[in-house]
């Protein structure tokens, strides 16, 4: 047994600090009675040299400073001066443009970096093999108000040739231009003033071809026709209401967002009867702003005195919650976003899968890097358009993933959630075009993964592969985790037995499938708005109270972003990107499955074709044509 002593000496050692740890300072108490004569002292008496000194150099830089303000002004405030008194004469005629420098700064930068630009396709020419990026991690920035999101910077992207390659000055007035005051202007249309044709008046030397047709805006059929065959005809369902079945299109999800003074709230859900014709519009944004409690309702019928403002209100909320959730957010910021950088930084160059998706997302690091800084940086295009104060756009985009129509998880199994509209009621012209469109493009994906894959074993094994469905989703989760919860992680890990194996080819079968449906027609549903961007007398994303169509303001501003935000990217129909494709390792030829989707493309464009030149002759309200699933229309990649 140890003795006492020698328990003590262990006792001590144990409260000594070893030589590794860092050593412990005693604690001192304040003395209040201490005096550090405020500093003064000992070198009291040089401060007012040292002061007399340091104001001469002070003296000496100033005037240096002040010869170089002055010329600096002569350089640069002379041309300054005269283009800003240039745009001002842009009020005048025969443009009547209302003055706003950014507006004017966004048009002449438009027209200097697309002049001569060449149209671009699928061929070799814009897509060299030799231009490919390698697998590399890739520069980011954080997108303003949304959660967790980043983009890639613009001169990461492939492809760029000389006249789209981002020049330093181009990157440092783009990402600065924001830095340009923002100012609401509430001029007014005169009642009887064509909206159209003042806008084109200003813009048609860059404002895109439009190619549907709408001779009847403001009618109770043509509400009808918007949102069955329009721009909400995605946004469809049903609901019962007193007992009977209705259809409904839902934009009163934006109606608790604060907007800027002199501008209304958004607002209005559109309800129809089974033969689509108009039953009411309730709406939550007429009321007053209600923190404590619900929202107030007001209910418009048709013949009610308010009723072509309540459309007016429906169409334009329906006009943003499209343009800023399910385009700018959904399509853009997140979905294709996501998947390209996933793609880029897991998949080689030279890998098949990365190979097939080029086209798909052609310029798309360009264009997302374009809508960052361009569309949501705050004074940007896109917050001066809305009239969401920074506050409305923060929570607007913290709610856009659950706001999206489909939703993120719908795009990778579209077809299920095609026949859960149907069965729920929605059986429209728009649904069925599309779920053609998307199985077409579900058969070339896997046609194409025959060519590379011998067996469904070979693509669930693909490390890359794998590595890229992780990423992709692993980011989506980070976006939004409580909507997605880890979807798709059961298909990549399960792939040890051969049912595993089915189900993870169809999984990536699915998923390839549902972003290129998303990237093509998709996008062309929720972005192709430019017959509703250029009448603010039909849909405007702003507009001031009581009024029934956007101020003049905003109808430029809408009108420009369409037209800044209408890149050509190669058509769809009647491309061959073929020499894109690596050797295959099957005995089926890529070529072969290129050439079977095109033709397949082209036989649906016919039927569209069709459809479209014989509406006329269908009873209401299916005599209107259905534009933005036609093949002949679609890009193969977004644009912004």
């Amino acid at each position: 047994m140890m003795s006492a002593d020698a328990e003590k000496g262990e006792q001590r050692k144990l409260l000594q600090t070893p030589a590794d740890e860092p050593r412990s300072f005693p604690m001192m108490q304040p003395n209040p009675g201490y005096s550090n004569s405020l500093f003064c002292w000992p070198g009291a008496c040089l401060y007012p040299l040292a002061a007399i000194i340091l104001f001469a150099l002070g003296l000496v830089a100033v005037v240096f400073l002040s010869a170089g303000t002055i010329l600096a002004a002569s350089i640069l405030l002379l041309p300054g001066s005269c283009f800003v008194m240039y745009t001002c004469m842009w009020q005048g005629y025969p443009a009547y443009w209302t003055w706003d420098l950014y507006v004017h700064m966004i048009y002449l930068s438009h027209m200097i970096l697309h002049w001569g630009v060449p149209l671009p396709n699928a061929s070799e020419k814009f897509m060299p093999l030799d231009m490919m990026r390698p697998k590399e991690k890739l520069p980011k920035v954080y997108v303003d108000y949304t959660l967790n999101l980043q983009v890639p910077l613009g001169d990461s992207d492939q492809f760029l040739r000389p006249y789209i390659t981002p020049r330093w000055h181009h990157n440092l007035v783009e990402h600065n231009l924001n830095l340009v005051p923002a100012f609401d202007r509430f001029s007014e249309f005169e009642p009887e003033e064509d909206c159209v044709q003042y806008v084109m008046k200003q813009l048609q030397a860059i404002y895109p071809p439009v190619y549907q047709e709408w001779a009847d805006k403001h009618s109770d059929q043509a509400l009808a026709r918007f949102c069955l065959y329009g721009l909400a005809a995605h946004r469809v369902q049903t609901e019962v209401v007193d007992g009977k079945k209705l259809f409904v299109v839902k934009t009163n999800a934006l109606s608790a967002l604060p907007v800027r003074e002199g501008h209304e709230r958004y607002g209005g859900d559109a309800y129809f009867d089974e033969s689509w014709k108009p039953v009411m519009i309730v709406d939550h944004g007429l009321g007053p702003m209600q923190e404590h409690d619900d929202p107030v309702k007001v209910v418009t019928k048709p013949g009610d005195p308010e009723w072509a403002r309540a459309k007016f209100r429906f169409r334009s909320s329906a006009f943003v919650l499209v343009t800023l959730v399910d385009h700018l957010y959904h399509v853009h910021l997140q979905t294709t976003n996501l998947f390209v950088t996933a793609l880029r930084e897991q998949l080689s160059a030279d890998h098949p899968i990365r190979r097939f998706l080029t086209p798909f997302t052609y310029q798309t690091i360009s264009i997302n890097d374009n809508a960052k800084f361009n569309l949501v940086a705050p004074r940007s295009m896109g917050p001066r358009c809305f009239a969401l104060t920074q506050k409305g756009l923060e929570l607007a985009f913290t709610a856009a993933p659950n706001l999206v129509v489909p939703g993120t998880k719908d795009i990778f199994n579209l077809r299920t959630y095609i026949q859960q509209l149907k069965a729920s009621g929605v059986d429209t012209e728009y649904w069925r075009q599309a779920l053609e469109l998307y199985e077409i493009m579900e058969r070339f994906v896997a046609n194409y993964l025959s060519c590379y894959y011998v067996s469904k074993r070979d693509l669930a094994a693909d490390p890359e592969l794998r590595a890229f469905g992780r990423h992709f989703f692993h980011c989506l989760e980070g976006v939004d985790a409580a909507s997605l919860s880890r979807l798709g992680a059961p298909w990549i890990q399960s792939v040890s037995d051969e049912a595993a194996d089915a189900e993870a080819w169809d999984f990536y079968v699915k998923w390839l499938a549902g972003v290129i449906w998303l990237a093509t027609a998709g996008h062309e549903q929720m972005g192709a708005v430019e017959v509703y961007a250029q009448d603010a007398s039909w849909a405007s994303f702003k507009w001031s109270h009581g009024a029934i169509r956007g101020t003049k303001q905003t109808a430029t501003l809408q009108a420009l972003l369409m037209s800044f935000t209408s890149t050509p990217m190669p058509k769809l129909l009647g491309e061959d990107w073929s020499h894109l494709f690596p050797p295959a390792k099957a005995n089926t030829s890529p070529k072969d499955s290129l050439k079977k989707f095109q033709g397949e493309l082209e036989a649906m464009a016919q039927r569209c074709d069709q459809f479209n030149a014989t509406a006329n002759s269908r009873m209401f309200p299916h005599c209107f044509p259905m534009y933005v699933n036609n093949p002949r229309v679609l890009e193969t990649s977004v644009s912004v």
